[in-house]
């Protein structure tokens, strides 16, 4: 779906990506790996626009294109950030809502929360709770519902076991997998967590140092002497 070639981007003159191509594929969960600085979120971010390139292209479904986050949420890419992932101050129900800011027809926002909270029954009767009041597992899976309720099509996640118990963290991740194979929705996860993470997933990309130094399957060999040697 989203392919980003030769991309260099970083914050001000300072790139933090040199030369960096990756594919984010269709129904699949990617995980993006590397030390602390390896340019992980920096390459979420220019992949949605937040961050532009000072060189390279992006492309979706093989047409170049200049992302901002509007447009990727209209072609039904959505992101889900690190740490601050629901208001706290609003209700479930509420931080759902924002979702459909964008949407011409605000009247199916019901029927479709009523189809995401199939794969969330514990929110069903939180709706009218305030998200602070909630526990960390269940705001992740509140953003994640306010993300699946516009149908994307893929669904960046940076860091999403931050704060979260290692029951909650494997809880999340197996959730991650179960709406990948229910609803055919690709995940790109930015992730310290391997050990729960890397089972569940299908890709794999190592950064180091700005650069990419491995791309390819998620689980083998191979990718385990790489995550020994840069995680050492």
């Amino acid at each position: 779906m989203l392919e980003l070639k030769n991309i260099t981007a970083g914050y001000g003159k300072k790139s933090v990506l040199e030369n960096v191509s990756v594919k984010l594929r269709d129904n699949c969960i990617t995980v993006i790996m590397g030390a602390n600085g390896a340019g992980k979120s920096t390459l979420l971010k220019t992949a949605f626009g937040i961050i532009k390139p000072m060189a390279g292209k992006i492309y979706m479904n093989g047409a170049e294109i200049r992302p901002t986050p509007q447009m990727l949420v209209k072609n039904g890419i959505y992101f889900v950030p690190q740490k601050n992932r629901v208001f706290p101050d609003m209700t479930v129900r509420e931080n759902v809502e924002l979702a459909m800011h964008s949407w011409p027809d605000k009247s199916i926002f019901d029927s479709r929360l009523d189809e995401v909270l199939k794969y969330f029954p514990d929110l069903k009767t939180r709706l009218d709770t305030r998200a602070d009041t909630l526990s960390g597992g269940q705001q992740q899976m509140v953003a994640l519902a306010r993300g699946l309720v516009g149908k994307p099509k893929m669904i960046f996640m940076d860091e999403p076991s931050i704060g979260l118990a290692p029951k909650l963290i494997n809880d999340v991740f197996h959730k991650i997998k179960d709406l990948k194979e229910k609803t055919g929705t690709a995940f790109v996860i930015v992730e310290h967590n391997l050990k729960t993470l890397l089972p569940l997933t299908d890709w794999a990309y190592i950064l180091q140092d700005g650069g990419v130094v491995y791309d390819g399957s998620s689980n083998g060999k191979t990718l385990d002497k790489m995550t020994a040697s840069v995680f050492k």
